[in-house]
C-alpha cells in the first residue's frame, strides 16, 4: 500500500487472481493479431530507493520472498506465453549473488532467471536507456553494451542510437559480445515478425484506423468494465438513493495537477445529468479566498460530492492531497458526514484519510497512459442514479482497514 508505483498498471496484489487474469489477456492479444509484453522484471511492486545510491532502485526482498512473488508472477507470464519481456533499472542482490547492478544491466537476472529458470524464449528488451541517471552511472553507450551483454534483444531508447550502433558493432569486433549473441537476438525478432507475418505486409492502411479501432463496440466494452468494476468501499446507509431524492448537489474537485482536463469534464456531465449541480475546483493555483465560498455552498447543499482527481506520487505518497485542501474536505465531512458521497477516479488508497464520509466509491482509471478515466464519469452518474449497483471488488490493499478484495454492494 505504501508504494503505488504501477497503479493501474498492474493487475493488482492477489497471485491466484493474477493467474487468471494474466493469460485470458495473453490470449485475447494473440487472438487478435498482437504480441504481449510482461513488464518490469523483476518486478516494482516492493522497490525501494537504494540506500547508497539514490535515484536507483532495488528490491531487498530475501529469494525465498521473490522466489513466492515477483518471480512466481513473472513465470505466470511466461507460461502464458507472452512474447516479450521488458526489464528494469532495479536491482535484486538477493537473486544475483549480492549484485546491486539492476536487472537491465545484470546477466544473472535478465538471464540467469528469466531465461534459465523462469524459461523465457522470447524477446527480451530493456526499459528506457535515456533516463538520466542510467547515463550518468554507466555512460550512454556503454550502458547499452551492458544491456547486450547481459541478454536483452532490444536496446529501447538510448540517447544516441547512432552513437550506440557504433560502439555495439565495436564491442563485437574487440570480442567484448559474440556474434552468436548478435545472431540469437535477431533471431528472435525475425521470428516474431514473420509470427505476424510482416514479411508480406508491413505498412497498416492509415485510411482504416478509425474504423478498427476505438469503435462503438470498443467503448461499448470499456463502459461495461467501468460499470462492473466500481466499487463502493464505504456506505453508512446512504446508497441506493431514492429516485429524486438526491436534492441540490455540490460538488467539489480535488485536481492534483495544472491543466488537467478531467475535472471540468465531470461537472459537465453531473451539471446534464443533475441540473442545478455547482461544482468547484480545488487546483493548485486555487485564491485560498475560495476555501470559504466552498464552505457556504457545501453547507446549502442537500449532498455534496467529493471528486478525486489525485493521483499517486509514483515513487512516494499513495495519497498526495494537499494539506489545504484536505482541511477543508474534512470539515465539510465533519459538518456533513452523512451527506457525502466520495469518488476517486483511479486512486483507492484515498479512503484511507476520509473514514467519516457517508460514502466512498473508487473507479479504477488514471489520465494519461494509466487507463481510461473518464469512462468512469458515466458509471458514477448511473449508481447515483440507481440504475446500476457497485460489484467490485479492491485487486490491492489500500491499507489495513481495505484488505485485497474489498466491496460492498446493496
Amino acid at each position: 500500500p505504501e508504494n503505488p508505483q504501477e497503479s493501474v498498471r498492474s493487475f493488482g496484489g492477489d497471485l491466484a487472481l493474477f493467474a487468471k487474469l494474466v493469460p485470458a489477456y495473453v490470449r485475447g492479444y494473440h487472438d487478435n493479431g498482437m504480441l504481449a509484453t510482461a513488464k518490469h522484471f523483476p518486478g516494482r511492486g516492493d522497490q525501494e530507493p537504494m540506500p547508497d545510491n539514490a535515484p536507483w532502485m532495488w528490491n531487498p526482498k530475501s529469494l525465498n520472498q521473490l522466489r513466492a512473488q515477483e518471480f512466481a508472477a513473472f513465470k505466470i507470464a511466461v507460461d502464458a506465453g507472452v512474447d516479450f519481456v521488458m526489464t528494469e533499472h532495479v536491482a535484486v542482490p538477493a537473486a544475483a549473488n549480492g549484485s546491486k547492478l539492476p536487472a537491465s544491466m545484470e546477466p544473472a537476472l535478465a538471464t540467469g532467471w528469466l531465461r534459465d529458470s523462469l524459461g523465457f524464449k522470447g524477446v527480451l528488451t530493456t526499459d528506457d536507456l535515456w533516463y538520466d541517471h542510467v547515463v550518468a552511472r554507466y555512460g550512454a553507450e556503454d550502458a547499452a553494451i551492458r544491456a547486450f551483454a547481459a541478454g536483452h534483444d532490444i536496446l529501447l531508447k538510448p540517447k544516441d542510437p547512432f552513437a550506440t550502433i557504433a560502439a555495439l558493432a565495436a564491442a563485437v569486433r574487440d570480442g567484448r559480445i559474440s556474434e552468436k549473441r548478435v545472431d540469437d537476438a535477431v533471431r528472435r525478432l525475425l521470428t516474431l515478425k514473420a509470427k505476424l507475418g510482416l514479411d508480406r505486409v508491413r505498412l497498416v492502411d492509415e485510411d482504416r484506423v478509425n474504423d478498427l479501432v476505438g469503435t462503438p463496440a470498443h467503448l461499448a466494452v470499456a463502459q461495461e468494465v467501468a460499470d462492473r468494476s466500481l466499487t463502493l468501499l464505504q456506505n453508512d446507509g446512504i446508497l441506493p438513493i431514492a429516485p429524486g431524492k438526491l436534492g441540490r448537489l455540490v460538488n467539489i474537485n480535488v485536481q492534483k495537477v495544472d491543466g488537467d482536463p478531467s475535472p471540468a469534464a465531470l461537472a459537465a456531465r453531473l451539471a446534464a445529468a443533475f441540473p442545478g449541480t455547482v461544482s468547484f475546483t480545488l487546483r493548485p493555483d486555487l485564491d485560498p479566498a475560495q476555501y470559504d465560498r466552498i464552505k457556504v455552498a457545501a453547507d446549502s447543499a442537500d449532498r455534496v460530492i467529493f471528486s478525486f482527481f489525485v493521483q499517486r506520487d509514483r515513487s512516494g505518497s499513495a495519497t498526495p492531497v494537499r494539506a489545504s485542501d484536505l482541511a477543508v474536505l474534512d470539515r465539510i465531512a465533519a459538518v456533513r458526514h452523512e451527506e457525502v458521497i466520495a469518488m476517486s477516479y483511479g486512486n483507492p488508497h484515498l479512503a484511507r484519510l476520509f473514514p467519516t464520509v457517508g460514502v466512498f466509491i473508487t473507479g479504477y482509471g488514471e489520465r494519461g497512459w494509466y487507463g481510461n478515466q473518464s469512462v468512469y464519469f458515466d458509471s458514477f452518474i448511473k449508481l447515483l442514479k440507481g440504475e446500476i449497483v457497485p460489484r467490485g471488488h479492491l485487486p490491492v490493499s489500500a491499507g489495513s482497514a481495505l484488505p485485497i478484495g474489498r466491496g460492498m454492494t446493496y
